[in-house]
């Protein structure tokens, strides 16, 4: 379990990168500069969206770390988890 618990530090680098991106995109519509400050309401729309984005990439592996760290069932390895789970 430790190797796949590496990866969960991709869980905030995604949601950052998604963030701004997000945040980018929007003022590009709006017709503002890139870097211009969001209002309240579009902070928290763009703060869920990213941690939307970056919940659901990053939750599967989760379930696969907490697995093999289980020690009441045996597994072959990480395939041997997701094939196991997902039957």
């Amino acid at each position: 379990g430790f190797v796949p618990g590496l990866f969960g530090t991709s869980h905030g680098a995604l949601q950052f990168m998604a963030y701004e991106d997000l945040k980018m995109r929007y003022n590009t519509y709006r017709n503002r500069v890139s870097d211009t400050k969001l209002n309240t309401v579009e902070y928290i729309m763009m703060a869920a969206v990213s941690k939307i984005f970056a919940v659901s990439a990053t939750y599967p592996y989760q379930v696969v770390r907490a697995r093999l760290q289980d020690q009441h069932n045996t597994y072959s390895g990480v395939f041997d988890v997701i094939h196991r789970t997902w039957r």
